[in-house]
């Protein structure tokens, strides 16, 4: 998409798109992605893309999930969190502030002080005067929404008032009691929306307490593809396990598709696949399919990472682990590691300005092609289903990084 000193990015960048593909061990999985995709425009095709900080920030699935609506149709802006409640960093899609006190707990935390829902982050407080808002830069057109508000409703909850735009919600005890055994609430919105902001009403409630796990915002059109974005900073694999609302919430918001896209986390500091991981990476494969059984999954394998001096070659060893496990368990692979480059290869994409200077993180414009990348992934997967409607796999041969390695040793 972009060309620099008239060299393709996919050239100068090393990249082999060869591997821009989602892998299939079956050909049910291959019919059953076709006719999530195919049937978007009259069924709501809904996505889980889980992560750690390359995800929080919401470039690479803003990017990828633009494309997608373009191609398959628009259900809204998906799940939305007071980030700043939280005491950390927020998505590109909106702003957030908020007054009070506030506790949270996030999901790379080993053992949350707060039960978790899906967003993998959740906000609490006791201040009566506490409140959160979120600002889009340019207003979201008008449209028929609804905007599901998960939070714990049960004796302790304060009445708290919604507001968007010039009108108001003022959920109290008869609403929340109308609503027993549920810890959401559905609200319909027929207007632009510009802002939203949720403020806990003066009261006297013995040991009250607000805990909020976000909210997704959703055309009231049950069409197109609806993105969830739930990336937390510092998450290894492990994360998606501490989620304890995990099932409440999904059968609420009813996932089609999960992309599981973590692993630097769980690589970087040692430089090796802990023996745990495979194990606990199927433990999540069947959470999901408690949930829905004909759920799809997406395993991803990192990028290229270089650290205190030395290339994670982990990363190999990585892909070579999510590839395994995920014709084991007969879900999809997004092998990023053999299509972005490969070993050694985080270097070249700093010099090309697609990577940050800590050779972990890619700059806005380096997310924004992983995002372009992962749309195209899924589009030709899609197309090659169509072109060999028998096949009964999508495999790719992992690459062989040995002598590149011995290569970078000699240069080191």
């Amino acid at each position: 998409r972009e060309v620099q000193d008239s060299i393709p990015v996919t050239e100068r960048l090393k990249m082999d798109t060869s591997y821009a593909f989602l892998q299939y061990p079956s050909l049910a999985i291959a019919q059953k992605l076709t006719e999530l995709f195919s049937n978007a425009n009259e069924n709501r095709l809904v996505i889980f893309h889980f992560g750690a900080s390359h995800i929080q920030s919401e470039v690479v699935t803003t990017e990828a999930k633009s494309y997608l609506h373009e191609n398959f149709g628009d259900a809204g802006p998906g799940f939305l969190f007071p980030f700043s409640a939280a005491k950390t960093y927020g998505s590109i899609n909106y702003k957030t502030n908020h007054t009070g006190t506030w506790t949270s707990a996030k999901s790379f935390q080993p053992n949350p002080k707060i039960p978790l829902g899906v967003r993998g982050m959740t906000v609490e407080t006791r201040d009566p005067a506490a409140s959160f808002t979120l600002t889009f830069p340019s207003p979201l057109p008008k449209e028929e929404y609804e905007l599901i508000l998960f939070f714990d409703n049960n004796a302790q909850t304060p009445d708290f008032k919604l507001t968007v735009g010039e009108n108001h919600w003022q959920v109290d005890d008869s609403l929340r009691s109308a609503h027993t055994g549920k810890n959401y609430l559905r609200i319909p919105l027929t207007q632009e929306i510009g802002k939203l902001q949720v403020q806990l009403l003066l009261g006297e409630k013995s040991g009250m307490l607000f805990r909020f796990y976000g909210m997704s915002l959703e055309k009231k059109d049950r069409s197109g593809v609806l993105y969830h974005s739930l990336g937390v900073g510092g998450s290894p694999f492990e994360a998606v396990l501490n989620l304890e609302k995990l099932r409440e919430q999904s059968e609420v918001l009813q996932p089609d598709l999960v992309i599981l896209d973590y692993g630097t986390n769980n690589i970087l500091y040692e430089n090796k696949v802990a023996e745990s991981l495979p194990k606990n990476v199927s433990k999540a494969i069947s959470n999901f399919r408690e949930i829905n059984p004909e759920v799809l999954i997406v395993l991803t394998s990192t990028q290229d990472l270089f650290y205190k001096g030395k290339y994670i070659d982990a990363g190999i060893d990585f892909a070579k682990m999510m590839d395994s496990v995920a014709k084991a368990n007969e879900v999809m692979h997004w092998n990023f590691y053999d299509l972005s480059g490969g070993f050694g290869q985080i270097k070249n994409w700093e010099q090309a300005g697609y990577a940050q200077k800590d050779y972990i993180h890619l700059t806005s414009k380096g997310y924004r092609l992983k995002g372009y990348l992962l749309n195209a992934s899924i589009l030709n997967t899609l197309k090659y289903h169509a072109d060999n409607p028998t096949a009964d796999s999508l495999t790719i041969p992992l690459k062989n990084y040995d002598a590149v390695k011995e290569q970078t040793k000699v240069v080191a």
